[in-house]
């Protein structure tokens, strides 16, 4: 059986890589981090062991992101980049709990276009992503009419926190996954406690996973979100 190609597309607002496979299966969308682009995430559809014909997408952020003489990568929203340095070199984690991050709003308004765009049922979509990838996956949820099948949060943290805290009940019940390294040094371990205790104090179903490493996604991680994709979308 021929593997699925990569193809890059525009939907809606966004550009994304399209990774097709049956259209009657369910659909994963992935978000990248801060700094990443559409392409540091799509090698996933290739190794997470999803339901059988599962489409995947990996839009690309709105935003450049300078990093040195010709490249660029890409974000959600802007970052405090000059703090966010600041405490990794100095050994401490920035706390982004009560912060409402400039831009977010309008992240979360072209990421919900291009998902209307794409015209899936929300039944049939899990939504996910990587570090900042994670924080606007879980603000999209969280304001969506109609909750998705599930949430994939791998390297996250808690923003938001009055906001989050308001609407997560309205979803009581909802099945998420959460994964973090225990060493962390980009968002603390301790924070992704704090966003895991949240969401179930509203009712939700998950447990955080740890793992003993630091921002990544090892491959233990791709297993068990492959066991979680099973479980929501079957």
């Amino acid at each position: 059986m021929a593997r699925p190609v990569a193809r890059k597309r525009r939907i809606g607002p966004l550009d994304v890589i399209e990774v097709a496979g049956d259209p009657a299966a369910p659909t994963v969308i992935l978000f990248h981090g801060f700094g990443a682009d559409m392409n540091d995430l799509a090698s996933l559809a290739g190794v997470i062991q999803a339901p059988k014909g599962t489409n995947f997408y990996f839009p690309n952020g709105h935003l450049s992101v300078p990093l040195g003489g010709h490249y660029e990568g890409r974000a959600w929203f802007p970052l405090r980049l000059a703090e966010l340095e600041s405490a990794m070199a100095a050994g401490e984690a920035i706390d982004l709990c009560n912060v409402v991050p400039p831009g977010m709003k309008k992240a979360r308004g072209l990421a919900t276009e291009f998902i209307k765009a794409l015209g899936v049922p929300m039944n049939r979509l899990v939504l996910g992503g990587f570090s900042q990838g994670a924080m606007i996956a879980t603000d999209i949820t969280l304001h969506s009419e109609e909750p998705p099948a599930g949430l994939a949060l791998l390297s996250g943290t808690l923003v938001c926190e009055n906001d989050w805290k308001e609407l997560a009940p309205k979803k009581s019940g909802f099945k998420f996954f959460q994964a973090h390294g225990t060493f962390d040094q980009v968002l603390s371990y301790a924070y992704a406690e704090r966003l895991e205790k949240l969401l179930l104090a509203s009712g939700w179903r998950g447990k955080l996973q740890r793992f003993s490493g630091g921002h990544e996604i090892p491959p233990e991680v791709v297993i068990q979100l492959g066991a979680y994709l099973r479980q929501v979308l079957a």
